[in-house]
């Protein structure tokens, strides 16, 4: 019986840090193409009936990696997070602007920036994240508001 929790718990723990296991949403990396990294989130938001959330940011941006922390920090919301959004980051900095990628979003207004995307690709909200801000970090309920606000959308 023992080992079978643990083999039900190994599970567990490999389905939440799926987040982790995508190229596109590991971190702010310049050198990677936006238009092949939505391709790619794309396909998995149609398989999975997700939506897209496009995090716009970088690693000079301090929020942005406050972020990052925040939600490896928070397991349930982290997987609250993943069952409704297909999550990819998106460089913005002097290296790699994205220039190209960016004329077809919003606007961003600060950074770290979130686009809904539906997995059609039709942007269908923007914000920045000082709503859900808290202090130096972020609300757990604040952010977990934002994401019941996206469950009911249409994929």
């Amino acid at each position: 019986m023992r080992s079978l929790v643990l083999v039900f718990a190994f599970f567990i723990s490999l389905s939440a840090s799926a987040f982790n296991d995508k190229p596109y949403n590991q971190n702010y990396d310049p050198k990677r193409d936006p238009f092949d990294d939505f391709r790619m989130a794309q396909q998995d938001a149609q398989e999975d009936g997700k939506l897209i959330l496009i995090i716009l940011g970088g690693n000079w941006c301090g929020w942005c990696h406050r972020l990052s922390a925040f939600i490896k920090k928070n397991e349930s919301l982290k997987m609250d997070l993943e069952e409704t959004f297909v999550v990819m980051k998106i460089n913005v900095s002097g290296e790699n602007n994205n220039a190209d990628f960016l004329s077809h979003l919003p606007e961003p207004k600060g950074y770290p920036y979130f686009v809904i995307v539906n997995n059609e690709g039709k942007v269908i909200g923007a914000q920045n994240t000082s709503g859900i801000e808290e202090g130096k970090s972020y609300s757990v309920a604040k952010f977990s508001g934002f994401i019941d606000k996206w469950k009911g959308a249409k994929r």
